[in-house]
């Protein structure tokens, strides 16, 4: 399905500014129960200007999983082996996923509901999973002989599958930073990571976190 796509800053602004309102409503209401009104009321637009951009809401959810993967392209780029280590590595990708979360908690519950008609909405989400791993896989090469196992590419899939895959559960289910906290889901997550490939957290935990938060903090990664 294809959306409207703006050529001028005007139309750009225009359309962020549904999209975001778009993100904020899925949030709390669903796709189903999201009325294409309040979109465009917490917008401060108007229905007109909502339709010349967007056919329906199903089309803003598009454009907003189109602009999702676009960025999550990029950011996968960007990860990085902080601190020359496997567990900065691993810590910085769960630190990473999070705030990729709190970002984005209305398109994982929308994409959940969308994708009872649209299964591949979920394989779009295990690609980026893929690439993901292959980004860390590289990073780890340097330290497979720290992993436990004969197949250390096969267990950092499985702990980016972990990572990735618990923490999109708490997004559909809108309770993740709620619930947790978002350090306290780190922190559980990267503990979880780490047992995945038979090895302990390590003993300065508070030394990684606060390293990996500083960086995390620079304008590529808000």
């Amino acid at each position: 399905m294809k959306s409207y796509r703006p050529k001028q800053k005007r139309g750009y602004e225009a359309e962020q500014n549904f999209l975001e309102a778009a993100k904020t409503i899925f949030a709390r209401e669903g796709v189903a129960r999201a009325r294409i009104s309040d979109i465009v009321e917490l917008a401060g637009s108007s229905t007109g200007n909502f339709y010349f951009r967007f056919k329906n809401k199903e089309m803003l959810f598009e454009r907003l999983f189109q602009i999702y993967e676009e960025q999550a392209r990029a950011t996968i780029r960007e990860i990085r082996d902080p601190i020359g280590s496997l567990e900065g590595v691993i810590y910085f990708v769960t630190a990473l996923n999070q705030k990729v979360l709190q970002r984005n908690v209305g398109l994982y519950r929308a994409a959940h509901e969308v994708s009872a008609k649209q299964p591949e909405i979920w394989l779009r989400f295990q690609q980026l999973t893929i690439e993901t791993a292959d980004r860390i896989v590289e990073l780890c090469a340097a330290y497979k002989d720290e992993i436990p196992a004969d197949d250390w590419e096969l267990h950092i899939r499985r702990c980016i599958q972990l990572i990735t895959g618990f923490t999109a559960n708490q997004a559909i289910r809108n309770a993740g930073p709620a619930r947790f906290g978002t350090q306290d889901m780190v922190d559980m997550l990267f503990m979880a990571a780490m047992g995945t490939l038979g090895l302990a957290p390590p003993a300065d935990l508070t030394g990684l976190q606060q390293k990996v938060d500083g960086i995390l903090r620079h304008e590529q990664y808000a």
